[in-house]
């Protein structure tokens, strides 16, 4: 099998590189060993990113809408945040994705990699009992592939930075129906946070996120389900008795920050390449595959050619990034008591207004890498960009 780009995982970013390379001239491949029954586990939009990265809301694809976030200490203190969102159906959104990618002219291919490499100007991927001739091959097959390592790139510059995650769906009679996320620092999730997320009805979901304490992160789980339920007993009665229907497991690169994203034929995108947030991810799959079809019409899938990806990835998002890792980098300096006194400070005061939320995040990062904030609001506009 031939074809000009190969984009290697169904992920998010993956289906917008195909669409978007598909879109641009290029005759493309879309493969995934789960094609079909995929399964990602990012459920989470707020209204901003979404408009900021090119992303489309569609009625049909949403669970529930929200009036923003709420971000609490490990005592339940909080802070509210105005910032419209959405609890996406997630499955349906990546069933919309594949028929655009497809409406396109994509090729979706069920199969695994088995082997990738360089021969002249194309790589050839081997598949089971299949090989296919790719002009530029697109890694968009997440943090735990290592496909992209195997041909000799180092996609995330911090890859022992990684979020590892545990989240559960749960049940219980109008939990759902809440109106914020929940953001909780401290302890509880060590280096990054524990979420609550109302999906409608009697559903929502509860996770931790949490830095330097290895993969098996079981134990903050189970002490954060504890800390949850304390926290509602007040205004669920028998809360204890919620239903645990489903746990996932897997890991958020927030603070590992892309490195390497380009070689001879081969770029790499979303989770792969550390580019956290499903937004955000999806505008950098879109950018990877518009560049992979110029460069086809090009005739050079050079790394020189196909860094223009990375140049026009960085003038869009670099330094959010960054400043996302220096606060993360922070907030893993700060003890409980410090974010106890940060929010008590704050608590009962709106942080901020819907129309500058996205304006300040932007720039504010820069006044706190390293050091710690000097209030919460810096800490904040930073690690809420997606």
């Amino acid at each position: 099998m031939k074809c000009d780009i190969l984009v290697v995982g169904a992920s998010s970013a993956g289906m917008m590189a195909a669409t978007s390379a598909a879109e641009g001239g290029a005759s493309v491949m879309l493969l995934d060993r789960n094609l079909g029954r995929l399964q990602h586990d990012a459920n989470t939009l707020f209204e901003g990113m979404a408009a900021l990265s090119g992303v489309r809301i569609n009625d049909c694809l949403l669970r529930k809408e929200l009036d923003g976030m709420r971000i609490l200490s490990p005592s339940g203190r909080g802070v509210t945040i105005p910032a419209k969102g959405y609890f996406i159906d997630r499955e349906a959104f990546d069933r919309h994705y594949l028929r655009l990618a497809e409406k396109a002219g994509v090729a979706p291919l069920t199969g695994e990699v088995k082997s990738l490499r360089l021969s002249g100007k194309e790589r050839r991927v081997r598949l089971q009992g299949a090989e296919i001739h790719a002009r530029v091959v697109i890694d968009a097959s997440g943090i735990a592939s290592g496909l992209s390592e195997k041909a000799g790139l180092r996609p995330m510059r911090h890859p022992e930075d990684i979020a590892w995650a545990m989240e559960a769906d749960i049940e219980y009679p109008y939990l759902g129906e809440e109106m914020f996320f929940q953001y909780w620092l401290g302890s509880m999730a060590p280096g990054w946070k524990a979420t609550f997320s109302p999906a409608g009805g009697d559903l929502a979901t509860i996770g931790v996120f949490v830095r330097g304490h290895g993969r098996d992160v079981r134990p903050f789980f189970d002490r954060f389900s504890k800390l949850f339920q304390a926290y509602k007993a007040s205004q669920y009665r028998d809360i204890d008795r919620m239903k645990i229907l489903s746990i996932r497991r897997g890991g958020d690169p927030i603070c590992a920050m892309p490195g390497e994203m380009v070689a001879d034929s081969l770029m790499v995108t979303g989770g792969a390449a550390g580019q956290s947030g499903l937004a955000y991810s999806m505008r950098a799959g879109s950018i990877c595959g518009t560049v992979a079809a110029e460069a086809i019409q090009r005739d050079d899938v050079s790394s020189r050619s196909l860094s223009e990806y990375v140049r026009r990835w960085r003038r869009e998002f670099y330094w959010q990034y960054r400043m996302g890792r220096s606060s993360l980098l922070t907030l893993g300096q700060m003890r409980d008591e410090e974010i106890e006194r940060l929010i008590s400070g704050l608590t009962g005061r709106e942080l901020l207004s819907k129309g500058s939320f996205l304006k300040k995040a932007a720039y504010a990062g820069t006044k706190v890498s390293m050091i710690r904030p000097r209030t919460l609001y810096d800490l904040l506009a930073n690690l809420m960009r997606g």
